[in-house]
């Protein structure tokens, strides 16, 4: 699947050798630089909306419990993961 194909995600076009990050309306978001990571760095900015949407959803979905720690990765580390993400992002 496609970035494009993500409802709510920005679109990454390489312009002169850079990323640019533009959202739905066309409006410039971000502009990365060529370099080693450029692409994945450009691809997880546009990204983004989508994920905010996702993390939204996942904290809807748990509310204020954590999940059970499943022995190789604590649930609740990964709660507080997302929440701290959504907290970053919504100021």
């Amino acid at each position: 699947m496609e970035i494009k194909d993500m409802p709510g995600a920005w679109e990454a076009l390489l312009e002169n050798g850079s990323w640019v990050i533009r959202d739905k309306g066309g409006r410039k978001i971000a502009v990365v630089e060529k370099g080693k990571d450029a692409k994945a760095n450009a691809r997880l900015i546009a990204m983004s909306p989508y994920t905010h949407e996702a993390l939204k959803g996942l904290m809807a979905l748990i509310g204020d419990e954590d999940l059970e720690d499943n022995g190789e990765l604590s649930g609740a580390a990964v709660c507080d993961m997302a929440r701290a993400a959504l907290e970053l992002a919504t100021g």
